[in-house]
């Protein structure tokens, strides 16, 4: 779920215990998957297994790079990684640490460790490196760094687990190569979940003050929904005038002027000055790290409270522009519906709903990317930023196309026209 933490950061080294992680891994496949919080029936592995576990015997180590589109990515991961025997630590929000003392005992002894998100980390990048270079274990790095809800199309990938991969690559050198294993998750419903997704749709209908038709065309209803909803929280911010309407005009741009609206706001408050103004992810980007340098600082407390506002607008812009691409009109799949609802859904009330319905998890292992050679064969030189720009975009091209292949053989009812 996008959002802030409020508590300064806490860095959470990992101290796996291979009996913890045992046991973690056990209990994630007999009972935590199938749960109510997950309800995964299957877990399907494709692609390049034998290649992974080739590596692992061979003692060479593995960076795990998947998409993380759901909330039970990291639970289909430790299972996946059980499986092939592949034993991994995990990068992991800071804030996931902090719900409890016992949860986050347990989870540094199966192998997580902390990240700030929001700025520049150097304990969780010595701690990633650690790692890496050891080759006691393997790492996982969700490159989208969040969970954006769209399941059939990655986000853009951040860097950061590529520059940690070359960099720890150059330390070790040609003769042991580091492997950066994309992995495609795709999560499939298997039974018929559309009253419930209705139901849904038109409790949120309610919050505009209007009624849910059920007899309009879907998307044409979920987009209206969505267009009324979005026009009522931009004019309580006071973004949009009281006579302003939103409900013409295509939606990506109304979507994407929203976002601008909102970002140009903070950064007036702030005195910022976007390098790009056209890159609304990196201007957003840029507006959270600086509210979180605010928040998290102790000796800022008198600025807590308008940084905390800040922050609910700056989630608000990062929410909006998450819908600003035809992702349900392009391909109005019950999967793609469902997904949709649900995001409208967390973002308007901040919390995460439990899945609609019984899924299956559909895993493609792309093919390991050896990082001695590709360093040999890209040429680079000293131009780190080329070299970790090309390898973040390698790997969520070959996430992509994974996604693609998964989608292209699925038959469940997931996959099926809303």
């Amino acid at each position: 779920m996008l959002d802030f933490c409020d508590a300064p950061y806490r860095f959470f080294p990992a101290r796996p215990s291979l009996l913890m992680m045992a046991l973690c891994r056990w209990v994630n496949s007999r009972w935590v998957l199938h749960g109510p919080n997950h309800r995964i029936r299957e877990i399907e592995i494709e692609g390049a297994i034998d290649a992974v576990r080739e590596i692992e015997k061979r003692g060479e180590r593995l960076l795990f790079a998947p998409n993380h589109s759901t909330h039970s990515d990291p639970q289909v991961m430790t299972e996946v990684q059980r499986r092939m025997g592949t034993p991994s630590c995990y990068m992991a929000a800071y804030d996931v640490f902090l719900r409890g003392r016992v949860n986050g005992w347990v989870m540094q002894r199966a192998g997580a460790f902390s990240v700030d998100r929001e700025g520049s980390d150097r304990k969780s990048m010595a701690e990633a490196l650690k790692w890496l270079n050891s080759g006691r274990f393997g790492l996982t790095i969700f490159p989208e760094g969040n969970v954006y809800m769209t399941n059939d199309r990655v986000t853009p990938f951040l860097e950061g687990a590529a520059f940690l991969a070359l960099k720890a690559q150059k330390d070790l050198g040609d003769e042991r190569p580091i492997h950066v294993v994309p992995v495609s998750i795709k999560l499939s419903h298997i039974t018929d979940v559309r009253p419930l997704v209705r139901e849904r749709l038109a409790d949120l209908a309610e919050l505009t003050g209007e009624a849910h038709d059920p007899e309009a065309e879907s998307v044409g209803e979920l987009t209206r929904i969505g267009r009324d909803l979005l026009g009522k929280n931009l004019r309580q911010r006071g973004y949009l005038k009281p006579d302003e309407d939103i409900s013409e005009g295509h939606l990506t741009e109304v979507l994407r002027d929203s976002v601008d609206r909102v970002a140009a706001g903070l950064e007036a408050k702030m005195g910022l000055e976007p390098k790009n103004p056209d890159d609304l992810t990196d201007r957003l980007r840029k507006i959270r790290a600086t509210i979180h340098q605010i928040r998290s600082d102790p000796a800022k407390e008198a600025e807590h409270r308008v940084a905390a506002g800040w922050a609910d607008e700056a989630i608000l812009a990062m929410r909006i522009l998450g819908y600003a691409n035809p992702y349900v009109v392009e391909k109005p799949t019950l999967d793609r519906f469902a997904e949709t609802v649900e995001k409208l859904h967390e973002d308007l009330f901040g919390r995460w709903e439990r899945p609609f319905g019984p899924r299956d998890a559909l895993v493609r292992i792309g093919e390991p990317i050896n990082l001695a050679t590709w360093l040999r064969e890209a040429n680079e030189g000293g131009r780190v930023r080329r070299a970790v720009n090309g390898l973040t975009r390698g790997i969520e091209d070959s996430v992509q196309s994974g996604l693609d292949a998964i989608n292209a053989r699925n038959a469940r009812e997931g996959a099926k026209p809303f």
